[in-house]
């Protein structure tokens, strides 16, 4: 059997770098060797080095014509490390059969980064270093890089050095013969990482960010500094369940409007870190008007907001209203460009300026006022908009919890997967609403929580909640429910829901400022 390859090569861009989808195709007619989707300078003389490579190696070179596309075409490629994939792609495209032959295996993408000498060496790159994590991002399951490059340990992808264009070549031959073994997706996928297993303590508080995960409700995390709040934060887009085909679509068309050839679902691509420097136009769209924001990159994932109060009072509005319409839109340019952006928001925050409130090693120099003022940078409305409001209190005992039994991330996850089944099956007919913590987008999806709501208007002694403050705990404690794998919500589950809402408006879980 015959597996099928997609060839992308690595193009340096500073730190990150992006993958370049390689095709080649050889036809008759005239002999040439062209090259589309916006060659850069390095690029079109590739042709020579290649050329010369080819035949330095022994290496038969086409007296045909030859089409090497590069994707996506809207990008200008110019890169030397684009020299090695070519050379392979030109040697692919010679050998693949055009009708027939073995039949078809897996198609298995190859991530190829290289320059090449004239006599067919792949010299040292360090920026090729980046091409091993582009590979992760792009899909592929083997990445060839120089031979000098520091071989990195990734999951799911099989670094491979090279010191010359026919040692690259026989890997490739390799694979396609099926003498290489492929890790196969369901392996892959099973391979997870760790999310709470190694975090000592904190039993609840990972109970209780797992139901929020669960039940897609925006959290907020504070306490004193170097209590694992960010930590926390940055590991809750792991516990994400996998994306329905509808939302598959949605995530699939974003990323490729940013140009971005990454997979969608893979975890690590589901959390984005706002940064402090965002501006409004950053997070609404990107480098034009065409292209989403961060708002939008974060659509089904978690958007971490780490140390919320240092962003700007104009940022955290348009992030509060993003958050609210569940889209972003862009007027730039003179035409409107929506993006669904429906994320998961989590915050972090220091429980007062000095930040030793809470900690029982240090001294509070804040008054009351001054709590209050540091509080007051988020803003009442943007603290309603999470419905969890957990304090992270410090651990004057951690060291002696090592060896305390903890709940595996296998639990986290069945309760988690279980309480989203619940979920998708409750709100199959409704539009853009798949999780407990979204109802506030339709109106229709609360006619499902209709008994949690009379349940609530029975018990309810507080006049004074808003309409958005009432229907996030409605959904909450419906959400409790799902994660403890009951039908029926309670009058437990509704106080549960209010001990984790209490927080953030005058009660700062030392005492009460009203």
């Amino acid at each position: 059997m015959r597996n099928e390859i997609r060839i992308h090569g690595y193009m340096d861009k500073g730190y990150t770098g992006t993958g370049v989808s390689v095709e080649c195709s050889i036809r008759n007619g005239f002999p040439g060797f062209d090259i589309t989707g916006l060659p850069g300078a390095s690029v079109r003389e590739a042709r020579e080095r290649v050329r010369c490579a080819l035949r330095s190696c022994g290496f038969k070179f086409p007296q045909s014509r030859i089409l090497v596309n590069l994707s996506p075409a809207s990008q200008t490629k110019d890169s030397t490390l684009l020299d090695l994939p070519l050379a392979c792609a030109i040697l692919h495209a010679q050998t693949k059969p055009e009708n027939g032959g073995a039949p078809a295996g897996e198609t298995i993408g190859i991530m190829i980064a290289g320059e090449l000498s004239l006599s067919g060496q792949v010299l040292n790159a360090p920026q090729a270093m980046g091409a091993i994590d582009a590979a992760r991002n792009s899909g592929c399951r083997f990445c060839i890089v120089p031979f000098e490059t520091p071989k990195q340990t990734i999951d799911g992808i099989d670094v491979i050095q090279a010191r010359t264009l026919p040692q690259a070549y026989s890997v490739i031959t390799d694979i396609i013969c099926g003498n290489l073994a492929v890790e196969t997706e369901e392996q892959v996928e099973n391979r997870k990482a760790v999310i709470f297993e190694d975090i000592i303590g904190l039993e609840e508080e990972k109970h209780i960010l797992a139901m929020a995960v669960a039940g897609f409700h925006s959290t907020l995390l504070f306490g004193p500094p170097g209590v694992g709040k960010t930590m926390l934060s940055s590991r809750l887009h792991l516990l994400l369940g996998p994306y329905t085909d509808r939302q598959k679509a949605e995530v699939s068309r974003i990323l490729g409007c940013a140009n971005i050839s990454e997979s969608p679902g893979r975890t690590h691509s589901r959390m984005r870190i706002l940064s402090h420097d965002c501006t409004q136009t950053q997070f609404v769209s990107g480098s034009s008007a065409k292209t989403p924001g961060e708002g939008a990159l974060s659509h089904l994932g978690t958007l971490v907001l780490d140390e919320t109060d240092k962003y700007t009072p104009k940022l955290l509005e348009t992030v509060k209203d993003t958050y609210d319409k569940g889209y972003t839109q862009s007027t730039r340019s003179g035409q409107v460009i929506t993006y669904p952006a429906r994320f998961l928001m989590v915050g972090n925050l220091n429980p007062c300026a000095c930040g030793a409130l809470g900690n029982p090693d240090a001294i509070c120099t804040c008054t009351a006022q001054k709590v209050t003022s540091h509080w007051a940078k988020l803003g009442r409305q943007l603290i309603e908009r999470f419905d969890i409001r957990l304090p992270i209190r410090s651990q004057t005992d951690m060291l002696t919890q090592i060896d305390t039994p903890k709940t595996g991330d296998a639990d986290y996850i069945s309760s988690v997967r279980s309480a989203l089944a619940r979920q998708r099956e409750r709100y199959k007919y409704i539009e853009e609403v798949d999780y407990n913590g979204q109802v506030h987008y339709s109106t229709s999806a609360l006619l499902c929580l209709k008994d949690e709501i009379n349940l609530f208007n029975r018990i309810n002694t507080q006049n004074s909640l808003s309409s958005r403050s009432q229907i996030g705990t409605i959904a909450l404690a419906r959400s409790i429910a799902d994660y403890e794998d009951k039908s029926i919500v309670t009058e437990e589950h509704f106080e549960k829901a209010r001990s984790l809402r209490r927080y953030g408006l005058g009660d700062y879980y030392w005492r009460s400022l009203r």
